[in-house]
């Protein structure tokens, strides 16, 4: 996809790993997103990733029993196949059909997401499947550092040009961006937690604390809550 900045370059730092790839996404992340995509096709199907980077996440789906096709703008290994979704040359692999389409941590790489939201809709079928997500920027961290910094949680000048976080997309406009992409029965639900460690990781625990005593409370299905998944159905 043009503007997911060449994620196999550009990338999130790796935190941990799942059968020797390095996960490019904040911790619990990839673990949630298949919890999600065993909930929405608990038969199993056929997966389109966009934006697999390293390929950890489509290992996971792919142990969790699904039929995965994984993508990305530049492809780090050949079996993770090349798909520009601004200009897509199809292949036999990735011209669907698809039960459903994963793009997780990506959209917030990507110049036009609704774009990208309206090319993956024409590769599914009414009744078809969506999983996206995005950083949190609802997050009470997040909006704390908005408030302080003026750039809410893993956005601005430090993170623009690496890892290419160049799209901020709080709840309503992530939904309303994929309700005109064309789905409904759309679904928010939050997880993943942050990757602090040591004093800093005691240090956020207390401002959490303060916020939650401030009514800022966090409100995550999963873990911290720290990115915003959307699961929705093609129409």
């Amino acid at each position: 996809m043009a503007g997911v900045e060449q994620r196999s370059g550009r990338r999130t730092a790796a935190h941990g790993f799942y059968k020797g790839h390095s996960v490019h996404a904040a911790p619990g992340v990839h673990e949630y997103a298949v919890e999600l995509v065993r909930a929405a096709l608990p038969h199993g199907g056929r997966v389109l990733e966009v934006g697999a980077g390293c390929g950890a996440l489509a290992l996971r789906l792919r142990d969790a029993g699904l039929d995965v096709v994984p993508t990305d703008l530049d492809p780090p290994h050949d079996w993770i196949h090349r798909l520009d979704l601004d200009d897509p040359q199809w292949t036999d692999e990735t011209q669907g059909p698809f039960d459903m389409v994963v793009c997780v941590e990506t959209l917030e790489h990507v110049e036009n997401p609704r774009q990208v939201l309206r090319s993956i809709r024409s590769l599914l079928r009414p009744g078809d499947k969506l999983l996206v997500s995005t950083p949190n920027v609802t997050h009470p961290h997040s909006r704390l550092k908005m408030f302080l910094r003026g750039a809410p949680f893993i956005f601005g000048p430090r993170h623009y040009h690496e890892p290419g976080h160049i799209t901020i997309l709080p709840d309503w406009m992530l939904t309303e961006h994929v309700r005109l992409a064309g789905f409904d029965d759309i679904q928010v639900t939050r997880g993943g937690d942050t990757f602090y460690t040591g004093l800093t990781r005691a240090a956020y625990r207390v401002e959490m604390a303060l916020l939650a005593l401030l009514g800022l409370r966090r409100r995550a299905q999963h873990g911290e809550g720290i990115c915003t998944f959307v699961t929705a159905v093609a129409v």
